[in-house]
């Protein structure tokens, strides 16, 4: 499970509201994420009050011979009442604040997916293109992966699939090549069973080739620091 997947599920795996298969990939990422961690902490310290944050209300003393006697009847009944409505309305605050927690986690997946349908509506755009060109990506490791772009708009787009994840600690990087000077274009994650879009605009006469090396999370290097693992040419 990726760093993504597992934070979006955050709120939920909090409040025990995951599948068994879900809460096992969570706890496996937390292990070595201390952001996932910190987060988790932070939602835990709020759902953990919901259960203590109702005050325990305890019977006056001598309530029940008041009560037998009739004596104090309605004033103890007036501050039971008035304790409750305390402890319950501490309760809805923290469970306010809860739900806001998930709200959060919803409000990213909504982002993060219009970002992706935007991303794949400029890579069709290019697509139409009388004067697009698409190029494949080889190299050492196996995956989808194909270079668009329109030489005339200055346009283009990295379309990635089935590329397998790097590790925690590393990124994938783009590189534009001129001559023998490759040139950053951005940095990226694969995400399991999801295409990854990474759109840019460039003079693209100026490129031979275009390639991606594997570097160090989270942004990369100034220059590539290995050797690329995929390679296509302009």
């Amino acid at each position: 499970m990726t760093h993504e997947q597992a934070s979006e599920l955050l709120a939920a795996f909090a409040l025990h509201a995951l599948d068994r298969d879900e809460t096992r990939a969570v706890s496996a990422h937390m292990r070595s994420c201390a952001e996932c961690q910190l987060e988790l902490a932070l939602l835990q310290e709020v759902t953990g009050q919901l259960g203590s944050a109702v005050r325990q209300v305890s019977p006056p003393p001598g309530l029940r011979e008041a009560v037998l006697a009739g004596i104090q009847k309605r004033q103890n009944v007036i501050q039971l009442q008035r304790g409750w409505a305390v402890s319950l309305a501490a309760a809805a605050a923290l469970l306010l604040l809860v739900l806001a927690a998930l709200g959060v986690s919803l409000s990213r997946q909504l982002t993060a997916l219009s970002a992706r349908l935007t991303a794949q509506e400029q890579v069709l755009a290019l697509l139409a293109a009388p004067t697009a060109r698409s190029v494949s990506l080889t190299g050492s490791v196996t995956a989808a992966v194909r270079f668009v772009y329109d030489p005339d708009r200055g346009r283009g787009a990295l379309v990635v699939s089935d590329l397998r994840d790097p590790g925690r600690e590393f990124v994938y990087q783009l590189w534009l090549i001129a001559g023998t000077q490759p040139e950053s274009a951005g940095v990226f994650r694969p995400a399991p069973g999801q295409p990854i879009v990474l759109p840019l605009a460039a003079d693209f006469s100026r490129y031979q080739a275009v390639a991606i090396s594997v570097e160090r999370a989270p942004s990369g290097a100034p220059q590539p620091t290995t050797t690329p693992v995929l390679l296509g040419k302009l």
